[in-house]
């Protein structure tokens, strides 16, 4: 079976209906953008017309992009009452029948064909590490769609603890607990940094631009932990300290390593 990573089981991911688009990355400013879209759409009749014109204010009225050549669906949701899952309100699963995709930036063939790189890359068990440890939708969507930054964090581990970290190792709570602190990284960067999208930043056209830290001009020597400062823009130019990232990266690895079970413990 093709794997899913939009929606887990106990997390979703809208990134690729343009959720992280924006300057502001925070917890609060996505929940309240999503809120707003679900309220607002909640009492819309469930028609082609109805719908379209509903998008067109949301989008109106919703957050810039930071890369205007990708695409923000104002049409990306809460799909639960709590307020957990996220997804396509158009979609017929949301509406109860009728398809509305169109309605949205993108046509229903394209929703439908469309996979992100990380269904190609990420391997099951890595998916479902990543939706173990991270447990929700904000999280977990900055840190599936960036492999690069996944895996080198698993790799950090592994080299410090001498194992490969497997699913069942999140059995253990304060390992799980560390694992998260880890990835959580990825939303705790500077105010106004521009590491938002992993190893790339917006460039003059609204395309995306490699990021990569000039040790040289820097006077130092490249970094052990590279690839994960690479992927949460530690280049000094993002906004970030260089220094402080680093050491803040080789002390979550460690007290990864610190909470990692023993081996016949905990299902290792």
């Amino acid at each position: 079976m093709p794997i899913n990573l939009c929606q887990r089981r106990t997390t979703s991911c809208g990134a690729c209906c343009g959720l992280y688009n924006r300057e502001d990355l925070s917890r609060t400013a996505i929940r309240a953008e999503l809120s707003r879209r679900t309220r607002a759409l909640a009492g819309v009749p469930r028609t082609p017309e109805a719908f379209g014109a509903a998008a067109r204010a949301l989008a109106a009225s919703g957050p810039a992009p930071l890369f205007p050549s990708v695409r923000i669906c104002p049409l990306l949701g809460f799909l639960d009452a709590a307020e957990t899952r996220i997804g396509c309100l158009a979609h017929p699963k949301a509406t109860g029948g009728p398809d509305l995709r169109d309605c949205g930036v993108y046509d229903v063939l394209t929703c439908d064909a469309f996979l992100c790189p990380s269904h190609a890359w990420l391997t099951e068990e890595e998916a479902e590490i990543a939706s173990a440890a991270t447990g929700d939708f904000h999280l977990y969507g900055l840190v599936v769609t960036d492999v690069p930054f996944l895996r080198a964090a698993l790799e950090g581990v592994a080299a410090r603890t001498g194992a490969t970290v497997l699913l069942r190792h999140l059995d253990h709570a304060p390992f799980k607990a560390a694992l998260r602190r880890l990835l959580a990284l990825k939303e705790e960067l500077a105010p106004g940094s521009d590491g938002l999208f992993g190893a790339f930043r917006p460039g003059t056209d609204g395309g995306e631009v490699p990021r990569r830290i000039d040790y040289e001009a820097l006077g130092r020597a490249s970094s052990p932990y590279d690839t994960i400062l690479t992927c949460v823009g530690a280049d000094p130019r993002s906004g970030n300290d260089l220094d402080a990232l680093e050491d803040e990266v080789r002390a979550r690895l460690d007290a990864c390593a610190r909470a990692f079970p023993a081996a016949g413990t905990h299902g290792s």
